[in-house]
């Protein structure tokens, strides 16, 4: 399902919208307008697009462009837009090839700990 907007410069994220906001999937992209990056919010997509920004990595580095459109089931859509994109360029978009986190219990412990200290 790949997705029918056009794109927006980032510059044009929209101010955060509290109740009105709309769950989604979304595609980020370098200059060129190549996707580097699928993703999906179940409940605002530029406020989860800014939380990408501020993180640091793949994202906040390449990306300069933001589509997006409403989902009622954002998780399955976004599966579907990842298939799509993986059919057509035999792998998954640059910045979703990364590596996630492994948090096994005693890693959840280590880091309640930290935090509550």
């Amino acid at each position: 399902m790949p997705l029918f907007a056009r794109w927006r410069p980032l510059s044009s994220l929209p101010p955060r919208r509290g109740r009105e906001a709309q769950p989604g999937v979304y595609e980020l992209a370098d200059a060129e307008k190549r996707t580097l990056y699928v993703g999906q919010s179940g409940r605002d997509v530029p406020n989860r697009i800014r939380q990408h920004l501020a993180a640091g990595g793949c994202v906040a580095e390449h990306a300069r462009y933001w589509r997006s459109t409403y989902s009622a089931t954002p998780k399955a859509d976004e599966a579907d837009a990842l298939a799509t994109y993986a059919a057509r360029h035999g792998g998954l978009p640059p910045c979703n090839r990364q590596t996630q986190v492994v948090r096994d219990g005693d890693r959840r412990l280590a880091e309640r700990l930290r935090s509550e200290e």
